[in-house]
């Protein structure tokens, strides 16, 4: 499939009732979410980088054009025209480096007083993205933009989680992501890239090794146990997977809950013996509680095997791996609760809106009553000691803060290097590290925000103008 056709109907249709009737000009949107995900204190902006590959192949072929004269209501030959003459994205974007955290809350005016907009409170966050292009580039980029930008900021947002978790007394206990049989195989590898920059040690994803880098890793399955049964007994059988798994120099780790975990830890010590082959570690993966990590290790102490690490997976999230790390277990194993993030799965709730349009007008949504108003014109963001200031962007750059939406692409080319995913893996963690520790709990979100969010004077005084027409 194209992704370039990675598009909702009505933004095509739209397109074509404007596009005789506003400038041939460019204009602003803005990519941003309105509030916090529920029980985040901030969420780690990720997914640029394939926003920066679907710019660069954003083209329409033959095939696609004739699929589009047949669906698209009207059978409108200027779309067609217009479509054929797109070789990739030309316009500027902005954005926010990758793995940079994001926050959201109630927007403060300079003096410290809440900003009112129509006598309710403002929400505001850290804006993610930027963009100057124009009406067609626009409606062909804004869905399939935050797509990327919602699902993979919501997998890195739940995967620092469970790495501070894992990290809770500032030891460092590697989390891997094992979460690819439970999503779609691409969205897999984009959240295993998103997991690692958030602080996963690694994926047990071969794909998003070879796209991306992201170190891989793995252990043992139970069918590799099971495929072993040859009508004898299961001491026997185990024993032979278990011995045959650590002759494979790289295979040192070995799954023990097959039957019974603590017979299945005595086998490991024992194949580890009869192989003369070291056994690095052990996974749990069935009934994983702090006193089965306990008892394991308890166990493998006795045996003589003290060295031998301790992975858990089943099922964990950020609140089970932070009792198991204080229990003992060494390392985990991570799935469905990063994919997929069941307690925010709907992404950061990232929408875009036009912020300038064509005519050169600032212009903003208000819907009274909705908390769903935004901010007009294109701003910049600056980040100070707890807060983001955010300044329209032809103001004076403040002293002493640091400007946070940096060029992403100009004209038809990226711009500058790309980065590093073990780089972002740092940076993410470095920011992380630096954030007050109300920042880091992990319990329920506060009422009270812990970033501010706060409007200059010139831009709360346009949105108050705005608003008021």
């Amino acid at each position: 499939m194209n992704p370039s056709l990675g598009v909702d109907l009505y933004q095509l249709t739209s397109y074509l009732a404007l596009r005789d009737y506003v400038p041939d000009a460019p204009l602003w949107m803005s990519f941003f979410f309105r509030r916090l995900p529920r029980n985040r204190r901030f969420v780690v902006a990720c997914g640029y980088q394939e926003i920066l590959d679907h710019a660069e192949r954003l083209t329409f072929r033959p095939r696609d054009l004739q699929f589009l004269r047949e669906v698209v209501p009207g059978r409108d030959e200027r779309l067609i025209w217009d479509l054929e003459n797109i070789s990739g994205f030309t316009g500027d974007i902005d954005a926010l480096p990758e793995g940079t955290l994001a926050h959201a809350g109630i927007a403060r005016r300079t003096s410290g007083d809440v900003a009112l907009v129509g006598g309710s409170p403002l929400c505001a966050a850290t804006p993610l993205l930027q963009v100057r292009t124009s009406l067609l580039q626009c409606k062909l980029v804004e869905t399939p933009w935050l797509s990327r930008l919602n699902h993979m900021s919501m997998v890195a947002s739940k995967a620092v989680r469970v790495a501070m978790a894992a990290r809770f007394d500032g030891v460092d206990r590697p989390v891997y992501e094992f979460g690819q049989r439970r999503t779609d195989p691409d969205a897999a590898v984009r959240a295993s890239y998103a997991a690692y920059i958030a602080g996963c040690a690694g994926t047990s994803n071969l794909a998003a090794a070879s796209v991306f880098g992201v170190p891989v890793a793995g252990t043992m399955d139970h069918f590799a146990v099971m495929a072993c049964e040859d009508g004898g007994s299961r001491d026997h059988s185990e024993g032979v997977a278990f011995r045959r798994m650590l002759e494979q120099a790289s295979a040192s780790v070995l799954l023990v809950d097959t039957y019974d975990t603590e017979r299945g830890i005595r086998r490991a010590v024992q194949a580890a013996r009869d192989t003369s082959r070291p056994l690095k570690g052990i996974r749990i993966d069935s009934n994983v509680t702090e006193e089965t990590v306990r008892r394991a290790r308890a166990l493998l102490d006795e045996l003589g095997s003290s060295q031998t690490r301790i992975t858990v997976s089943d099922g964990l999230d950020e609140h089970r791996v932070l009792k198991l790390a204080a229990a003992g277990a060494d390392a985990f194993g991570v799935g469905e609760n990063i994919t997929c993030s069941p307690d925010a799965a709907t992404g950061i709730g990232a929408v875009g809106k036009v912020v300038s349009n064509s005519f050169g007008v600032p212009v903003m949504k208000t819907s009274s009553g909705s908390g769903k108003t935004t901010l007009p014109g294109p701003i910049q963001c600056y980040r100070g000691d707890g807060y983001d200031l955010l300044q329209l962007e032809y103001e004076p750059a403040p002293s002493g803060l640091t400007p946070l939406l940096q060029p992403l692409w100009r004209g038809t080319r990226p711009v500058g290097p790309t980065s590093r995913p073990e780089d972002v893996r740092q940076y993410v963690r470095e920011q992380v590290d630096a954030l007050p520790a109300s920042m880091r709990e992990l319990g329920p979100e506060s009422h009270t925000p812990a970033w501010r969010i706060v409007l200059s004077d010139a831009l709360y005084g346009l949105t108050c103008r705005l608003a008021a027409q």
